[in-house]
C-alpha cells in the first residue's frame, strides 16, 4: 500500500483500519476492499425472483469515516 494514500488522516484510513478488508482476488497494491465494521446490509430489491444477498460498503483505501480502529 501506497503509505502517501493515508496520510491525510494521520494514517487513519480504510487501508489501515482493522476493519477493512481488500477486495478477494484484487492485486495487493490495489485500492478497493470492503467495510466490515457493522453487519452487511441487505438491500430492498423489487423482484422477489432475485437472491438477497448481504453486502458491505465497498470503500477505497484512501477513504475515511471516522470509525477508524487500529489493527
Amino acid at each position: 500500500m501506497d503509505d502517501a494514500l493515508c496520510t491525510d488522516r494521520g494514517g487513519q484510513s480504510c487501508g489501515t483500519c482493522r476493519f477493512w478488508k481488500r477486495a478477494a482476488g484484487d492485486d495487493p497494491r490495489g485500492s478497493w476492499g470492503q467495510c466490515r465494521r457493522m453487519p452487511p446490509t441487505v438491500p430492498e430489491v423489487g423482484d422477489d425472483k432475485l437472491v438477497h444477498v448481504g453486502v458491505w460498503p465497498h470503500t477505497d483505501v484512501a477513504d475515511w469515516c471516522g470509525e477508524w480502529n487500529a489493527p
